[in-house]
């Protein structure tokens, strides 16, 4: 009897190890998917104007920890982004939340122009400490977004066409 049950144990502690490799096997194939596709697996970002969601939020460069490797985007300005100013109403919130829970958000906005048919930033990025709402003033805005994760950051610009009243399609 003291022989089956032996068996029986090594067995069990045999089935355990071999559960236990399939799961870091696992986790390696999904972080080797991961990472040779970042711009799939990176989380993505949803950003609302009162009620309005923004359609079109573009990546502007991440930093991003796998556990396997690290992969990095440079990070580019608003400049080398094609942005479109998409219409919002003055004094409203905007709303920005991730796939991913994220640790920190960092919001920056500066006043834009439109040259050429695209949206740039006029001036110097400015920390929206104390409101994440559009600003007071009609025209044009750029923003900036940082949100750190517990792997990484990433960085995402969007424009605003700020206006008292709602442009009608």
């Amino acid at each position: 009897m003291n022989r089956m049950h032996n068996r029986a144990i090594r067995r069990y502690a045999i089935a355990f190890v071999l559960l236990i490799l399939a799961g870091y096997i696992s986790v390696f194939i999904k972080d080797t998917i991961d990472s040779n596709n970042p711009e799939v697996s990176l989380p993505i970002i949803n950003v609302t104007t009162g009620y309005s969601p923004i359609p079109s939020v573009p990546r502007a460069g991440y930093e991003w920890n796998y556990r396997t490797k690290s992969m990095m985007s440079p990070y580019v300005s608003s400049i080398d982004i094609p942005l479109i100013a998409y219409d919002a109403l003055i004094d409203v919130p905007i709303l920005i939340g991730f796939s991913v829970p994220h640790n920190q958000l960092t919001l920056y906005e500066s006043e834009g122009v439109l040259i050429n048919g695209r949206v740039v930033a006029s001036g110097e990025f400015q920390e929206k400490r104390y409101s994440s709402n559009t600003p007071n003033k009609e025209g044009i805005y750029v923003y900036k977004v940082v949100a750190q994760f517990d792997q990484g950051t990433i960085m995402h610009y969007f424009a605003l066409d700020v206006s008292a009243k709602r442009s009608s399609i």
